[in-house]
Order: structure tokens, then sequence, then C-alpha cells
């Protein structure tokens, strides 16, 4: 049995290397707040309330966020087709009641807004013998992205080709375009026979956010282009609104000790009341979609910080492609047992869902998943482990189609009260459905019954 590609989600997946999509009914609607308005341009200086007096950059947005001047009830909309360089991680001085929307206006396709850094200066660059070229990453060697300082490299993408492979020393640096971030002093070191600004369009992305939510956000038909760390994060905050967005070009800087990350939408534990619906995700380090976290956080950086769980949150209708995983969950109970109540109505992950979504692709022509460090967990669709807290989550109606690996990988394997089924599952012939398990796609029926999942699904051998 085979699988119809125009019964899969064929106008999306068909848009996928050069999504042009028009204005419509969808785009952001005037709130009964005031509405700002972005375009290359605009003018920072002007009232940025009608199209004629239109804005030109994100950090003239976030600092009117944070001087109070727009408010909630507000919307800020970008004009389609152009493009927009920074990040909103810092909205902290956010005032007032309401919504918060973000979108576009005009026609075309949805407005880019990217996180990277362009090196578009030769002179920026000292070559410090062995082929390696050094860069020091502060405002005037670089355009593009000001918003941050920060210099722990993701990825270089050049000419539009990905190169991941980071070195954790100089001295490691051997191949074409291998690369090294000293995020202390702000240097990146690059492996080349020539000064890496004369061979191309080069770009790094650096840690962070693109959109870091706040309670009460609406994020809707935009194009998230280029960040280090996550697309999206949702993290101790309620009622958030992911609607209609293409994300790409996502993570590969480093969380901690040697260990990369980077998530298209991440929902972390403490973040409730989450719809992300209509959304293409692609091209992302780590994860395209997930619910994660700690109940505790406590580090020695931060106070101990109260997360009981996440509820309500629902990912639906996204088209996920060549990710390492589509979808990932795991919850770690308190790091301080003493702190927190494991057993409250509220712990865990609550009435969530991963429903109607279409995948494909996992691992497979995934920048991310052939730099990763343990390539024997990525390169499937659903991943999860640390089921330590209550979990209410239905994984049910999506397409799984074709991954490097596994169709899942879950660490430790056990019965679990997540229910995962009727789903369509496609894999190659003789692909393991789980990496811990020995069943393969022809043996679907066998792992149905030793697992509990999935045993109204269809599974099919991949032509």
């Amino acid at each position: 049995m085979s699988i119809s590609r125009r019964a899969v989600l064929a106008t999306a997946a068909a848009a996928l290397p050069a999504v042009t999509l028009l204005g419509s009914v969808h785009d952001a609607v005037a709130a009964p707040g005031t509405t700002y308005y972005i375009a290359e341009d605009g003018d920072d200086q002007a009232a940025g309330t009608s199209e004629s007096t239109p804005w030109q950059s994100v950090n003239k947005v976030v600092t009117a966020i944070n001087a109070g001047q727009i408010v909630r009830g507000d919307t800020i909309v970008f004009k389609r087709g152009q493009t927009f360089y920074g990040q909103f991680t810092d909205l902290s001085g956010l005032q007032g009641e309401g919504r918060i929307t973000f979108g576009a206006y005009g026609s075309g396709e949805k407005p880019r807004i990217m996180g990277y850094k362009v090196l578009n200066k030769p002179e920026a660059w000292k070559n410090i013998g062995g082929n390696q070229w050094q860069i020091e990453l502060v405002e005037g060697n670089y355009s593009g992205n000001t918003s941050t300082e920060d210099a722990n490299v993701g990825f270089l993408l050049l000419d539009s080709a990905f190169h991941g492979v980071k070195k954790f020393s100089v001295g490691e640096l051997r191949n074409d375009l291998e690369f090294h971030s000293d995020e202390r002093n702000r240097m990146l070191t690059v492996w080349s026979e020539a000064n890496p600004s004369t061979r191309g369009d080069l770009r790094i992305t650096v840690n962070g956010r693109i959109f870091q939510a706040v309670s009460n956000m609406t994020i809707q038909d935009l194009d998230l282009i280029g960040c280090g760390g996550h697309g999206i994060q949702v993290r101790d905050v309620t009622g958030v609104e992911v609607l209609r967005n293409r994300i790409r070009h996502i993570g590969g800087s480093v969380l901690y000790g040697t260990t990369r990350y980077g998530n298209g939408v991440e929902v972390y534990l403490g973040g409730s009341d989450v719809l992300v619906e209509d959304n293409i995700i692609h091209d992302v380090y780590d994860v395209a979609t997930t619910i994660q976290g700690h109940q505790i956080l406590k580090t020695g950086r931060e106070a101990p910080v109260l997360r009981l769980g996440s509820s309500n949150v629902h990912f639906r209708k996204n088209y996920i492609t060549r990710c390492s995983q589509s979808f990932e969950i795991w919850v770690a109970g308190p790091e301080d047992r003493s702190q927190a109540d494991t057993t409250s109505a509220k712990a865990g992950i609550r009435t969530c869902s991963f429903t109607d979504n279409h995948c494909e692709d996992a691992g497979i022509g995934s920048w991310g998943q052939d730099v990763r460090p343990n390539p024997e967990e990525g390169g499937v669709h659903l991943l999860s482990y640390a089921e330590n807290l209550p979990i209410e989550l239905s994984i049910t109606g999506n397409q799984f189609i074709k991954a490097k690996n596994a169709y899942m990988y879950r660490s430790p394997e056990h019965r679990s009260s997540i229910s995962i089924d009727r789903n369509v599952i496609q894999l190659a012939a003789g692909q393991k459905l789980q990496q811990q398990r020995s069943e393969t796609i022809e043996q679907h029926a066998a792992w149905s019954q030793a697992t509990g999942f999935d045993a109204n699904s269809t599974f099919t051998v991949a032509g």
C-alpha cells in the first residue's frame, strides 16, 4: 500500500522550497488598541501607526514595548515580502491588559523575521594561520541582527547551505567551514582556505529565541528564520497562539557543556493554554515541536521556580519536515522534592494533544541530524523520556512519513498513559518502529500488542 502525496498536505509540501502565501482575511486585524506598521522603507522616528508612516526595525518595536508605548491590546504588523532582522526575547516591560498580536499586512510572501548575523565584511576577519580565520563578533563587524551580542554560534549558512560542525576548541578544526565560537571573548574561528566572507553570502545564528512568548500573545503569518536557540519558546506564560507561520533554520547553539539544542516551538512546563496550528516547520537542529521541562528548575544562577505543569497545549495541522525529531515530550520531577507536590492535579502534562499533523523525513536531509553527537537518538518522529510526572496526552490522526532511524525513541521503555493511535506510519522496509525494540514495520501488529500504541493506526512500507 502506498500513500498519495496528494492526500497528505500536498499543497504545503509542494510549497516548501519557496513558500508564497498571499494576504488573506487571516492576516492580523486591527484590535481595539493601536496597530503599528513596520516596513523596510520605514522610519523609526515616524508615528508608526499607519501604512504611510511605518517604523523600520524590530529594535524599535522592542524599545516601544519596554517603554510602555506599545501595550496589550495593540497589534504589530510587518509588511509582506520584506525582511526584518532581530528578535523578541525581552518584552518584560509590556503593560496593560488584553492580547498582543504580531502579524502581517499587505500582499505577497510572509514577512521574514531573521535572527541571522550577516558576515559581509572581509576586512573584519584575521588569518591566524593554518587556514584558520577569526572574527570578533562585535557590532560593526556584522550586519543583520544587532538585537543581541551573544556569540554562542549555532551554525553557519553559506549561500543557503548549512555548515553545522561545531568544535569545542580551535585546535580541533580540520575541515572546511568547521567552526569554534568563544562566547566569553565573542570570537568566531572558522577553518577555510580563503577569507570566509569572500566565499559568498555568509550568515551565522547565535543563541536565543526569535520569540520568547508572553501571556496572551498571538504570533501569526510570519516567516521566522535563523536562530541558534528556539524559534518560539512558551515558558511560564499562558494564552499563546502560534498560527500559520513558517519556522526554519533553527538551533545548534550550546545549552551546557557540549550539549547543543534548539527547537522550532517549545512549550516548557509552566506554559499553558497554547495553540500551535497550521505552521510549516523545517530544518531544525533538534525537535520541531515539544512539551518538556523540570517541575522545579533550580540552578546556581536562579532561585527555585515552581512549575506545576502544562495544560491545554495543542499542536495541530502543522507540516513538519527535515527536523531531527517531529515531536518530543519529557517531564522531570522536582530537583528538590521538598519544594513541590508531584501528585498535584496541576502537575505534569494535562489535557494536551498532537493531532492531524503531517510529519515527514525525520532526520532525512536534516542538517541537525547530520552533526548530532548522538545520531541514534535523532531521526525519529516521536521522542519521549523522563516521564516522571503525570501525562495526559493524545497523539492521534497524524501522518508520520519516513524517518532515518525509527518511528519513535522511548527511554526508558515502559507502558505509558500517553494515547498514540489512529495515525499513518510509513517507513522503509525492515525499519524498526522503536529504537529500543526489535519489531520492524512489517511486524507492527506484534509491536502494537506489546506496547499498547497504534492499535488502530495504518502502517505502510515506503516504495
